[in-house]
């Protein structure tokens, strides 16, 4: 099982060429490849083009990540893709970002990552969504389907994720796309189908369960083998905070117990970009560390022949 963090949250910080020795003298050997925090609300809500998205942009910073990872022995086990790809009230804001996802499911073969994760499209305003759930369905698989060609060219697996939504005057949260496990199943089941192969996977955030009120255990046995990867991270319950494991109240046992269950050997990847934020960049690297030996110690007893949680299945 390879160790994995998000590119996000640290080479913004302090550099690629820094960011890539912190993150391989941590301890981790894989990386899950941010390319989702480059887009502004204003470019997505006018419709305007993400200059980080131009070709000449793109390759750069993906060619100079790629070069320094190469240099520590570190995979790219998983590529974020930009979202959202549904923005309400711009039609061309949506189009850029699929345009843009594309060429990401293109990037993946140029640096050799086996799987990306694609948000479903949803309203993330929750209280008064501007398409029906049989809309949302049908969006999303004409929208995944649409892509099976390209993810058969370059060789790579689609992740769907679980997803939430929130009204932002009352913080009420709601479910979205992805948050129900038999709709969940019925995406991958349908969508592999259509394919004639296994296209796409599934991307469990832990995070997202947590602000559900859902069971980790539950989700990871029901999803068995369609679940392809991990975005790890703890919150308050109320928050989509990306911090580490045990700052918040998720339940770990019942994670580490569902894992065990099904055999899980994908790579361990977190999603804590939030918790480096927190510190001043000379302690990203300390934090890091921090992460990475929780990461080994849940890789630990995911691994063992028995666990004190085995007693529970």
């Amino acid at each position: 099982m390879k160790l994995s963090v998000q590119t996000c949250g640290t080479l913004e910080i302090i550099g690629i060429e820094a960011g890539m020795k912190a993150i391989a003298d941590a301890g981790f050997d894989a990386l899950d490849f941010g390319l989702d925090g480059f887009y502004k609300w204003e470019e997505l809500t006018s419709g305007k083009k993400c200059a980080f998205f131009e070709e000449e942009n793109l390759y750069k910073y993906v060619d100079a990540v790629k070069s320094e990872a190469d240099k520590y022995g570190i995979v790219m086990g998983q590529m974020h893709a930009p979202f959202p790809l549904f923005v309400p009230k711009s039609p061309k804001g949506s189009e850029n970002v699929k345009a843009d996802v594309a060429k990401c499911i293109e990037l993946c073969e140029r640096v050799g990552c086996p799987r990306i994760v694609i948000h479903p499209i949803f309203d993330g305003s929750a209280r008064y969504p501007s398409m029906t759930k049989e809309e949302e369905i049908k969006a999303n698989m004409e929208y995944y389907t649409s892509i099976i060609p390209l993810l058969k060219k370059h060789k790579v697996v689609c992740c769907l994720e679980n997803m939430w939504g929130q009204d932002w005057r009352t913080k009420k949260i709601y479910t979205a796309a992805c948050s129900d496990i038999n709709e969940t199943i019925k995406y991958i089941d349908e969508l592999n189908s259509i394919a004639g192969e296994r296209c796409f996977g599934f991307c469990l955030d832990i995070g997202h369960l947590l602000l559900l009120g859902q069971d980790p255990c539950y989700w990871i046995e029901r999803l068995g083998e369609r679940l392809e990867t991990l975005h790890t991270h703890d919150n308050n319950g109320v928050a989509d905070e990306h911090i580490v494991p045990y700052m918040g109240c998720a339940n770990w046992d019942r994670f580490v117990l569902g894992l065990r269950k099904i055999g899980y050997s994908g790579n361990f990847s977190f999603e804590v970009s939030s918790f480096n934020r927190k510190f001043p960049k000379e302690l990203v690297p300390a934090a890091l560390k921090f992460t990475a030996d929780i990461g080994k110690y849940f890789i630990g007893r995911i691994e063992a022949e028995t666990d004190p949680m085995d007693e529970y299945r």
